[in-house]
This record gives structure tokens, C-alpha cells and sequence, in this order.
């Protein structure tokens, strides 16, 4: 009665197990071996890959090294399909953990702690209210700690 969607997905577009688009992205990470936690691959086109890299120094790196890579990849493939690659710089996607605590903050007004002599005479010399009381609090959270 319930399909999964990898099964739903796949009747609906035709996707062949044994493409070698499908082998590239399955593969991924055994095929850049160390360099996986420094870029993704983002798109994969007829004969051309593009690759998302985390870190903006690392895409100079890798595009002196984009021979190396397209060698290697394709090494790993029936046929030598890549023949160029393309860089982007591309974000890390975070992920929470489902059992991880979010922080929570105390809507209690903060005690308000004692200022040395020095502190409360520079915080007299501050004529807005707000930022006083602010900067009071500030202070008081720093001494707690």
C-alpha cells in the first residue's frame, strides 16, 4: 500500500541504477577520500561537474589540482566522462540534532550585582538610561562568571 519516495521517485524519473551520473554521487566520498570535508559536489552535467568548496582557500587549491581530480574521478568510472570541472565557493548546511538541547534563556530580571567605585562613576558619566542599565547588566554578568 505505502511506497517509499527513493522507490516513487525513481519509477517517476526514470532514474538507471547503473547510470554513471547515479555512481559519481553515490560514490562521492570514496572517490575524494580526505578532501570530502572540504567541498560537495553540487551538480553533475554531461561532461562537466560542478563542486561546491567550504572554504574560500582551498579554491585555489583545488583548481590547481582539477587535473588530479578530473583523473581520479574518472578513474572511478566505466568511462572518462568529466572533462572539466567548475568551482563555487558553497556554505556548510548544519544540521541539529534531534536529541541535542536548545539553549533557553530566563525571562527573570537579572539580580543586579555591586560596581567597584571606578565602574559605577563611568557609568554615571553615561547620560542615556537604556544603554546604563545595559552596560549594568553587562557588567554583572561578567562578574558572575
Amino acid at each position: 500500500m505505502f511506497k517509499s519516495l527513493k522507490s516513487v521517485l525513481s519509477s517517476s524519473f526514470k532514474i538507471s541504477k547503473n547510470s554513471w551520473k547515479t555512481k559519481l554521487i553515490a560514490e562521492w566520498p570514496t572517490i575524494i577520500g580526505n578532501l570530502h570535508d572540504k567541498m560537495t559536489l553540487e551538480k553533475v552535467y554531461e561532461d562537466f561537474v560542478v563542486i561546491g568548496v567550504y572554504e574560500a582557500s582551498w579554491l585555489q587549491e583545488l583548481y590547481m589540482l582539477s587535473a588530479v581530480l578530473i583523473k581520479t574521478i574518472n578513474s572511478h568510472l566505466e568511462q572518462p566522462y568529466i572533462k572539466k570541472i567548475r568551482f563555487k565557493h558553497a556554505t556548510r548546511t548544519t544540521r541539529k540534532h534531534p536529541l541535542k538541547k536548545t539553549m533557553t534563556y530566563s525571562t527573570e530580571p537579572r539580580k543586579k550585582s555591586i560596581l567597584n567605585s571606578l565602574e559605577a562613576k563611568a557609568l554615571l558619566k553615561i547620560k542615556d538610561k537604556d544603554t546604563r542599565e545595559a552596560l549594568h547588566s553587562f557588567l554583572s554578568r561578567c562578574k558572575e562568571k
